[in-house]
């Protein structure tokens, strides 16, 4: 069998077992938010809806990309053709997020069950070559004893592709989002603060700068959608970005990013918490205080110095980040992103011994990006 016949038959294969487990009725297949979306939301709100339920169905990764470009082009343009189906308000320029997500879902079914028909089966794109293909990667998220998940995560091999972006060097993209006081920040940021990046002016030229930019305008947006709708709360943000030779990990808040290298461990994190005395002296200089309450805490209330939302805080809580740049040489074996829910109760070390022993039981090419979020009592 060919490498041709190889892709076309897993392809199929999801397709068939998508229409025999596609449920047209089903009213909310995928999370969303409470808030409207603008315009320029939507790309970012529905590629993270397609995401979600193409993960569900078990969407071959080499599929996924094509799938949500195809899904995305296509409720664009009937998003302007039909507005009204797609939950449009034209007196105030905005997308009912429930009415959007059920036309998207539904343009999903009908794209997917469209390539049971294998003449167009053949038309979808084959997978690029080993050397261009994403890192692997692995996830994992639990709420453990909370009542509901405020966490959410990212993993995205190929920016560009994604948003349909012409490149020679593909820009890969992980993250971990750790909400508070609910989950609206961290699912804003899931779905919008890569997009951000994308849409940055320096997004090919200086990804540092772009990283920057994005983390300021989601925060910036957030805020906004909290000051007027049901949007409240908090995230910390934690992203891993990798282009060619170079890493850049950005961060606002406590989780934590550890590369490890031939047995040997770097933080690229330094946490922003209350206590650390540079961010305490921002703090104070800004006219907020830091006050001690089992933990050092902004205004006595909120345990990190730096996160996304958080709107009664600024300007003491900002959610500009600290950026760090790693040269790579090819010796690296893993990153692990992870929010304070694993680095509280599990240490550096170990995290580590059991990446490399999982490694040692399942041989990857290259290093990985493990990802992992998790929700603990206080």
């Amino acid at each position: 069998m060919g490498e041709k016949e190889d892709y076309l038959t897993s392809y199929r294969v999801f397709f068939e077992n998508f229409a025999a487990t596609v449920n047209p009725e089903d009213q909310l297949p995928v999370n969303i938010a409470g808030y409207t979306i603008t315009e320029s939301e939507l790309p970012g709100e529905v590629l993270y809806w397609i995401t979600q339920y193409l993960s569900e169905k078990q969407c071959p990764l080499t599929l996924m990309t094509p799938l949500r470009r195809i899904i995305l082009d296509e409720v664009q343009v009937a998003s302007k053709k039909t507005p009204n189906e797609f939950g449009y308000k034209s007196d105030e320029s905005v997308y009912i997020a429930l009415r959007l997500m059920q036309a998207v879902t539904a343009r999903v079914n009908d794209v997917c069950l469209r390539y049971l028909d294998n003449a167009r089966l053949d038309t979808l794109p084959p997978p690029p070559p080993l050397a261009q293909r994403d890192l692997k990667t692995v996830s994992c998220a639990t709420k453990n004893s909370r009542r509901v998940m405020e966490d959410r995560h990212v993993e995205i091999g190929n920016l560009e592709a994604l948003f349909g972006i012409e490149t020679t060097e593909p820009t890969s993209f992980y993250a971990v989002y750790d909400g508070h006081a609910g989950s609206a920040a961290a699912t804003y940021c899931a779905a919008h603060l890569h997009q951000y990046v994308v849409e940055s002016p320096h997004f090919t030229t200086d990804l540092r700068r772009a990283m920057r930019d994005a983390y300021l305008r989601t925060d910036n947006e957030f805020i906004r959608k909290s000051n007027q709708e049901r949007a409240c709360g908090g995230s910390t943000a934690v992203t891993v970005a990798v282009r060619g030779r170079r890493l850049l990990a950005a961060w606002a808040g406590d989780s934590l990013a550890l590369l490890a290298k031939r047995m040997r461990l770097m933080q690229l994190v330094r946490p922003h918490k209350p206590g650390r005395q540079d961010e305490r002296d921002r703090i104070e200089k800004s006219g907020g205080t830091v006050m001690f309450w089992g933990t050092w805490r902004v205004n006595g209330q909120l345990a990190v110095s730096r996160a996304i939302g958080d709107a009664q805080y600024k300007p003491y809580v900002t959610a500009r980040p600290e950026i760090a740049t790693v040269e790579l040489d090819g010796d690296e074996d893993f990153v692990v992103v992870a929010c304070d829910g694993l680095w509280d109760f599990v240490s550096e070390d170990d995290v580590a011994l059991s990446v490399y022993r999982q490694i040692a039981a399942d041989p990857v090419v290259g290093y990985e990006i493990h990802s992992y979020c998790a929700t603990f009592e206080d």
